[in-house]
């Protein structure tokens, strides 16, 4: 339900997720679950996956880590921006190392989180992201 309008939203956000934390990424898609306005549509354990799920699925939006095997996520990242009509990438990782934020928005992604973040702040922005959507719509 939109709880603006207390209708069901007309489009739903198509998140995928990618993370090889199959624990983490089962509770993020959980927690995204439980918004209204977001549907999680796959769950990828690898780059390659990723690409592959980006691809055929057509997400509004990935959240895609870092770390991952086959393809590390900046890689992913880059083809994946690279399809028709790309989705949106959301780097979140549990990385510390130096300088992740700038190759993550350099390989094409539009945010950063730290998997120590809020997971507010990553619905927040999803959330900012639908809004302008709709206004382009």
């Amino acid at each position: 339900m939109d709880q603006r309008s207390g209708s069901p939203p007309a489009d739903r956000v198509r998140i995928l997720i990618a993370d090889d934390d199959r624990l983490f990424a089962e509770m993020l898609r959980v927690a995204i679950s439980k918004h209204d306005e977001c549907e999680v549509v796959g769950i990828a354990g690898n780059g390659n996956a990723a690409y592959e799920l980006g691809r055929t699925l057509k997400p509004n939006v990935v959240v895609m880590d870092a770390n991952m095997p086959g393809l590390d996520g900046f890689e992913a990242t880059r083809l994946i921006r690279e399809l028709p009509s790309p989705p949106t990438v959301v780097f979140i990782s549990g990385s510390e190392a130096k300088h992740a934020d700038d190759r993550a928005l350099n390989a094409g992604a539009s945010a950063y989180f730290k998997k120590t973040d809020d997971l507010a702040a990553l619905m927040d922005f999803v959330g900012a992201w639908a809004d302008v959507q709709a206004h382009l719509t």
